[in-house]
């Protein structure tokens, strides 16, 4: 039997609750302060183009605690830093449904004990922003922008640097439904939006755009989304550093949707996508389908170039042999130490990375019955741009043979010499597979090198003036086998070979009885003549990249001036400085020591 009583008492009680909520609400006609207090009253805005201000307060009540009527234009609240709008026990610190231009602008702390901190369905064009240091976040469904099938809203803009998130284990931190249209989520770099449920992190309609430099994820399972696109062509847009954790996810049967990245040319990443997108990279990098996947391909693309620079070395440091006491006399060993610092600029539209390499070597000659043994020991750092580097060491080893031959009025000279580099590896790609959004991907590899020039002297035993200069070429070979940069990133094996032509002279001038100055310049004209392609995979996922063809060519102006020393009769010491400029925008200095001791 049913219980009156408590029939009577519940009536009551709700009667109260009514009564309640809607005695104690003050009416908003007009623009309003409300500072250094705490309000417990509803605030009903019930006039259009009124702006509401909160200043130094708490805003509180049970739910509803600001309602915008129904039908309003042009209404803005404003929360500063040090204000609180929530509720305790219900949903919609901030309701505006149905209502045009409402504009939100929070510093400070917006919070749901249940659901919705901000409820914008049924809106147009309702702008919420949300700056650094600013808190939204409910148990559910943070924001929403849409509900049933018809509670859509219409070109609504969200701004977020500061926080926005859901505390449930279901629901999102931005919800909305397939019909909500033309909407703006931009997540600012610093800003975070995040959730702990089992639905996507941010919910969306169709032609809305998702532009993120922060980050953005779903914190409960990285099979999860982050990013659910419920209708057609939207567009979702990573940038910078920008942080995606869970899946990005088109709707079955949904069309038009576009997957952009604009994390800067030579950056790693991969995403894990599920549904149909076409994938865009707006900085010019090779994006691969099959998910999306990038990856900066400097390691590969500078291989000629570094064997171009270290075929110059070699034959620069001849060129100081040559003139050392060591070589003259030909009985002693001879040595010099050198530390260089080798830049190329980006260059986007040939494909070219940037990167800074520097280097630390030795270089030693011993003189033999008829030749000289050469050794070159290189330890070096390639820091290419987007968070990847390369560190090398380097042997190479050969002969030189001076004055091989006579050809007329022309001495000859030849060198040749093969080696084996070690690569170390390391990049951070940005990824939605790992719980902090990056992964640093390392690698260990081998390159095999052989090096041989040959170099035209003309001398006129007439003169004592040399004006035409050397003619030298020299032809660099190395293979890189096939390796495997972490389960996502497989190179194939590459050949490169090098045909260099080029011209040379040495100067020198008798400054002191112990002293003497010395200068000279190369001029280099490198060819690529193997082909320039790369094969790799990406997540199992095959591609080609081929930089520009300009890259297959580069000509070399270096320069370079010499002081040497006798402190002793047993003993001198000589300082080289070397520059050098390319036409694909690279810079070097480099600087060498030489002591020779006679004991």
């Amino acid at each position: 039997m049913i219980n009156r009583s408590l029939i009577k008492v519940f009536l009551i009680n709700l009667i109260f609750l009514f009564l309640f909520n809607n005695l104690n609400a003050e009416t908003v006609s007009e623009d309003k302060p409300i500072s250094d207090s705490t309000e417990t009253n509803q605030q009903n805005i019930d006039t259009a183009e009124v702006t509401l201000t909160i200043t130094n307060s708490t805003v509180t009540r049970g739910n509803k605690s600001i309602v915008v009527n129904s039908g309003l234009a042009d209404v803005s609240i404003s929360i500063d830093s040090n204000s609180t709008v929530k509720t305790t026990s219900g949903d919609n610190p901030i309701l505006g449904e149905n209502t045009t231009r409402l504009s939100v602008d929070n510093y400070g702390t917006i919070t749901s004990s249940s659901k919705k901190a901000i409820d914008i369905y049924r809106t147009t064009d309702a702008t919420i922003t949300n700056n650094s240091g600013g808190e939204i976040y409910a148990a559910g469904n943070t924001f929403r922008t849409g509900g049933k099938s018809d509670d859509n809203s219409v070109g609504y803009t969200i701004t977020n640097s500061g926080k926005i998130y859901s505390t449930n284990t279901t629901n999102s931190a931005i919800f909305g439904n397939a019909n909500s249209t033309g909407g703006k989520i931009v997540n600012n770099s610093g800003g975070e939006i995040y959730s702990s449920g089992s639905q996507a992190t941010i919910k969306v309609g169709a032609s809305t755009t998702i532009t993120n430099s922060g980050s953005i994820k779903n914190n409960s399972d990285l099979d999860n989304s982050s990013i659910s696109l419920l209708g057609n062509s939207n567009t979702v847009t990573l940038k910078n550093d920008g942080i995606v954790v869970g899946v990005i996810e088109a709707a079955d049967g949904t069309t038009g949707n576009k997957l952009q990245m604009q994390h800067g040319f030579g950056q790693g990443y991969f995403y894990e996508t599920s549904g149909d997108f076409t994938l865009e990279d707006l900085d010019g990098n090779q994006v691969v389908k099959g998910s999306a996947g990038s990856v900066g391909q400097g390691g590969s693309e500078t291989l000629d170039e570094l064997l171009g620079y270290k075929s110059l070395n070699i034959r620069k440091s001849l060129n100081r042999y040559k003139k050392s006491k060591s070589f003259i006399e030909g009985k002693d060993s001879w040595g010099e130490a050198y530390v260089s610092n080798l830049k190329r600029k980006e260059n986007n539209n040939n494909l070219a990375i940037g990167y800074d390499h520097k280097t630390f070597g030795i270089n030693l000659i011993n003189p033999l019955q008829s030749s000289h043994f050469m050794l070159s020991l290189e330890h070096s750092k390639q820091d290419l741009l987007q968070d990847h580097s390369i560190t090398r060491y380097g042997l190479l080893t050969g002969l030189y043979f001076p004055q091989l031959k006579n050809l007329g009025k022309f001495e000859t000279e030849n060198f040749v010499s093969a080696g084996i580099t070690l690569n170390d590896s390391e990049r951070t790609i940005l990824t939605n597979t790992t719980t902090s959004g990056i992964l640093n991907v390392t690698d260990t590899y081998e390159t095999y090198e052989v090096i041989a020039g040959k170099k035209f002297k003309y001398f006129d035993n007439l003169s004592n003036i040399n004006l035409i200069p050397d003619i030298g070429i020299t032809v660099g070979y190395s293979l890189t086998p096939s390796h495997s940069e972490s389960k996502y990133f497989i190179w194939d094996k590459k050949h490169v070979a090098n045909l260099t032509a080029s011209l040379s002279d040495e100067y020198s001038i008798q400054i002191s009885e112990n002293t003497n100055l010395s200068a000279g310049w190369i001029g280099d004209f490198r060819r690529l003549i193997t082909e320039q392609k790369q094969k790799y995979e990406i997540n199992n996922t095959k591609a080609t990249f081929s930089p520009g063809n300009e890259l297959k060519n580069e000509i070399t102006f270096a320069g370079n001036i010499g002081l040497k020393h006798n402190f002793s009769k047993h003993g001198l010491i000589s300082f080289n400085l070397d520059g050098s400029h390319s036409t694909q925008d690279t810079n070097n200095i480099a600087g060498y020591i030489a002591m020779e001791i006679k004991f």
